[in-house]
């Protein structure tokens, strides 16, 4: 620290809360999630920034502006001022103004994706950190403590007809559906509702612990234990893993684009090809876009592997939704309670119809994603990291091609935010735009460390105002180009 810098409160200035155990985990630790949103208006950046600090005073909605510590025993724990002050701000706070600029003019922002057309993948030409902030932001937990920084920055890029609104956090705060929680109620204070915004739960106690424990009568042996794989399988999965990388180049992150129309066809078939494989007449199997989109992702992915090979399609899902102790609060969690599920794909099948694949994926949600399931499954996590063997498990056959999907249509987080209180001036006149004014257009997402380094991810960022659907995946070439032959098909 130079004799400039102001020295941190001490913690006795300061409240203390804990980071939970499943949000302190090295992947969590390692990634920054930075969140550009842009508007077709012009925005009053003070007022969205202004806002932002409000709602991070308001009760425990302080946990998100304190600043990370390591415990004596290596843990994380988050250290709220008192009082913030200039010199101990809520939030890292940056704004660019532009307002003699266009978007359209802007070297990097203009290489922001835009819907098109047709169905399209959209290559990154760079990694667009410059837009989350200026240089020298923290990209990680170490970085965060080293710098002595809030958990929280915003970075602010004022157009002449557009605004792009960037906030980045650790993961060790939160997953998607706090972010969403975050986005609601700062809308509601941008708003000037804030009486109507909800408490923060759980910031103390660590309610998924509180879960597990209270729940004796609910503890069933978890479905997929004898899928799991052992100590041999595990070292096969990782090795195959590693000769995959070494012998497919580089991954590549892009952005696939599919109109409400072309997904249209892909949900028909699926929801045809179910149809048709009922194995009665009584059978009325239902594919929903959920459904048919892991399978399409699936099938894809099995096409652009010479060799059948079987594939484990890891799901992401939410705890909030399925933990009875947390339904009907009134109020929000902000934290991370993803869980997953598997899919057990053969190597046929995944090549085959999209409508068995799509049924097979519903079955397995519906058999493992019980209140019963989850909590099986946060017990063997806690008990793995217990014996001192991470927070990390695999199932399926040791030689799958392995996909990891996140499918946050239902987040909704292009359509939960609502900034037509700051709105200065509108950009884009009504006849041409189909978002409401103080509403996303869309939105870019990266992470700080590396563009995406886990292959075979798809992250599913949901639907734009046109019903459009964006993915962002981390894929090898040959499955781009699979991908690209897929869309054309569709086109």
């Amino acid at each position: 620290m130079t004799s400039t810098q102001t020295p941190p409160p001490a913690a006795t200035e300061c409240d203390i809360y804990p980071v939970h155990f499943f949000d302190d985990n090295e992947t969590n630790r390692k990634k920054t999630m930075s969140w550009t949103m842009r508007f077709n208006d012009i925005l009053d950046a003070e007022k969205i920034h202004d806002s932002l600090c409000r709602l991070l005073e308001i009760g425990d909605w302080r946990k998100l502006a304190g600043h990370l510590r390591h415990t004596k025993n290596g843990k994380l724990e988050i250290h709220t001022p008192k009082e913030f002050t200039p010199e101990n701000p809520a939030v890292s706070y940056s704004h660019d103004a532009l307002p003699d600029m266009s978007i359209s003019e802007h070297p990097l922002a203009s290489k922001l994706p835009k819907a098109t057309d047709g169905p399209s993948i959209r290559t990154f030409d760079g990694h667009f950190r410059e837009l989350a902030g200026p240089p020298g932001l923290a990209g990680n937990v170490e970085e965060l403590i080293s710098k002595d920084a809030p958990q929280m920055a915003l970075h602010i890029t004022s157009f002449s007809d557009a605004t792009l609104v960037t906030i980045s956090w650790p993961h060790t705060l939160m997953d998607a559906i706090g972010h969403q929680d975050l986005l609601r109620s700062w809308s509601l204070v941008v708003a000037g509702r804030e009486e109507e915004v909800p408490p923060l739960l759980g910031a103390v106690n660590d309610v998924l612990l509180e879960a597990e424990q209270s729940n004796p009568d609910k503890a069933e042996e978890f479905k997929m234990k004898e899928r799991q794989l052992g100590g041999v399988g595990t070292s096969v999965f990782f090795s195959r893993y590693m000769w995959d990388n070494l012998r497919n180049g580089a991954v590549e992150t892009r952005l696939i684009y599919i109109p409400k129309k072309v997904f249209a066809k892909i949900r028909n078939q699926a929801q045809e090809e179910a149809v048709a494989a009922a194995q009665s007449i009584d059978e009325k199997p239902y594919v929903g876009e959920g459904d048919a989109m892991i399978a399409w992702i699936s099938r894809t992915m099995a096409l652009a592997e010479k060799k059948s090979r079987p594939l484990t399609v890891a799901s992401l899902y939410n705890a909030r939704f399925r933990l009875s102790s947390l339904a009907n609060q009134t109020g929000v969690y902000i934290q991370n309670m993803v869980l997953f599920t598997f899919t057990f794909l053969p190597g046929k099948m995944a090549k085959g119809p999209l409508g068995p694949t799509a049924m097979c994926h519903r079955r397995h949600l519906v058999e493992q994603a019980t209140e019963e399931q989850s909590l099986s499954f946060l017990r063997i996590v806690r008990d793995l990291d217990g014996k001192g063997k991470g927070k990390a498990t695999m199932f399926g056959e040791k030689d799958a091609l392995p996909l990891i999907i996140n499918n946050l249509t239902k987040v909704d987080l292009i359509k939960v935010v609502d900034f037509s209180g700051a709105v200065i001036r509108q950009g884009e006149k009504d006849e041409s735009r189909s978002n409401p004014v103080g509403g996303m257009v869309n939105y870019h997402f990266q992470h700080f460390d590396e563009l995406m380094t886990i292959r075979n991810f798809f992250a599913v960022m949901g639907k734009d105002y046109d019903d459009s659907y964006w993915i962002t995946a981390a894929l090898f070439p040959k499955s781009w180009d699979k991908f690209e032959e897929e869309l054309k098909k569709l086109a």
